[in-house]
């Protein structure tokens, strides 16, 4: 296939970690690029090629997740050990933890103002801390399972979970309560985003698909049937008109979200193992890749070039409208309360204890690892031309027997039942638009 300036390309490629990579973030200007790994690690990488990564040692188990500060100045991280660590990115390796959870913690992420922390734990909760006071403030309960995912809207007012109970859930920060539930019959969300417009959440499912909620209408916004795996977690692009996917089947999409419909494959990692984290630059130059085969991509972005060409700008969701949400006709049940616990209030350490290379080496230590050869073989798929059904899917029913042909009519039968309800809900969401503009008009 040929290539185009707007096709993505690999820009670094590394190699540290001796296991699955399972969390990425750049620094917000995009000179570091934090790792975190099930072999209990985070690698700072630093971008520029005359500067040594390092790696940071104190988990005591897995890593799922690390995250900057907006600032730059610190980075936290979320383990299987229970615990969640804030390390300042230096030589020096110094840090502070505390027992954030009664399970493995999944996620963690700073508030846009830097001042507060949401984590989310295999103990069925969302808790909230005040990173300067180094204090526990509030926890959200009302998952029934392990909650894999919590994230907080751009303007720090609203926070998103999602849970193995299938079910995603929107917090209200201030109000204290569950504002709105989205429910799913067949499978659960693993991980779930805002849009930078915070007029729609993003979400990755172990069936193969990601899912848009639209949160002024509170109702589905976009259905893709991407991957033939479980999709581990999506991003949306900081301009907010695409979004990049991971998944199990070891490839990426990129989705173009005004058009509908996905513009890129990208296969980087090998074959047979899992993509499990992506991230973009804070803006959207470039992104990163991790997978299970230990691997860490630094591609550049470049399909986002068509976007700026365009005379016209385009939006996913009008900038105007903003989610309201009537708190008086909302019917909370009282598990949907966030209880405010004072006897639970869990401090962080008073201070940093400083920790010198000299006498704690286990901290902070130079790792076997660099950028590896910039010739790495992968393939991008340019799908901008292809047609929007796929080719090779016919089944001569004729030769099948009468019990495989049950079960492919059972299926053809599941599939056109999803497609019927998918029209229906852009229907639905037609019908809603249509009504706005009218309204508008009429102004």
């Amino acid at each position: 296939m040929i290539e185009t300036a707007c096709d993505p390309t690999i820009e670094k490629h590394f190699k540290g970690h001796e296991n699955v990579i399972t969390s990425l973030c750049f620094h917000p200007e995009t000179t570091q690029l934090a790792s975190g790994s099930t072999d209990k690690t985070i690698i700072l990488w630093n971008l520029k090629e005359s500067v040594r990564a390092y790696r940071f040692l104190g988990h005591k188990d897995a890593i799922f997740d690390v995250t900057y500060a907006p600032s730059g100045e610190v980075i936290a991280s979320a383990s299987r050990d229970r615990s969640v660590r804030i390390w300042v990115p230096k030589v020096t390796g110094q840090c502070l933890d505390f027992k954030a959870h009664l399970g493995a913690v999944r996620s963690v992420q700073f508030s846009p103002d830097g001042e507060k922390l949401i984590t989310a734990s295999d103990d069925k909760s969302v808790k909230l801390w005040m990173v300067c006071q180094r204090r526990f403030l509030m926890s959200f309960v009302s998952h029934t399972s392990w909650v894999r995912c919590a994230r907080f809207s751009l303007d720090g007012r609203l926070i998103v979970s999602c849970s193995d109970d299938k079910t995603i859930k929107l917090w209200d920060v201030n109000s204290g309560q569950c504002i709105k539930t989205f429910n799913d019959v067949k499978a659960y969300s693993t991980h779930v985003e805002f849009h930078p417009s915070d007029s729609v959440i993003g979400s990755a499912n172990t069936a193969g698909c990601v899912k848009l909620y639209d949160l002024r209408t509170t109702s589905l916004y976009q259905h893709y049937a991407t991957h033939k795996g479980p999709v581990s977690m999506v991003k949306f692009h900081p301009k907010g008109n695409f979004m990049l996917t991971a998944s199990d089947d070891s490839t990426m999409k990129v989705l173009d979200l005004l058009e509908g419909r996905p513009i890129y494959t990208l296969k980087g990692h090998a074959n047979g193992t899992r993509v499990t984290s992506i991230t973009f630059s804070s803006n959207g130059e470039f992104f990163a890749s991790g997978g299970s085969d230990r691997q860490l991509l630094m591609w550049k972005t470049n399909f986002d070039k068509d976007d700026i060409a365009r005379k016209i700008s385009r939006h996913l969701v009008s900038p105007i409208e903003e989610p309201e949400f009537d708190m008086e006709d909302l019917k909370l049940d009282k598990e949907d309360d966030i209880f405010q616990e004072e006897q639970e209030v869990e401090s962080l350490h008073e201070k940093f204890d400083d920790i010198h290379l000299q006498t704690e080496k286990t901290h902070c230590q130079v790792p076997d690892a660099g950028v590896l050869d910039p010739s790495i073989e992968y393939k991008v798929i340019n799908m901008r031309n292809q047609r929007p059904f796929e080719k090779g899917r016919i089944v001569d029913i004729s030769q099948l027997s009468k019990k495989s042909s049950d079960i492919y009519s059972s299926k053809v039968v599941d599939a056109l039942n999803e497609q019927v309800q998918s029209l229906s809900d852009a229907v639905t969401i037609l019908e809603q638009r249509l009504s706005v503009l009218e309204e508008e008009l009429r102004k």
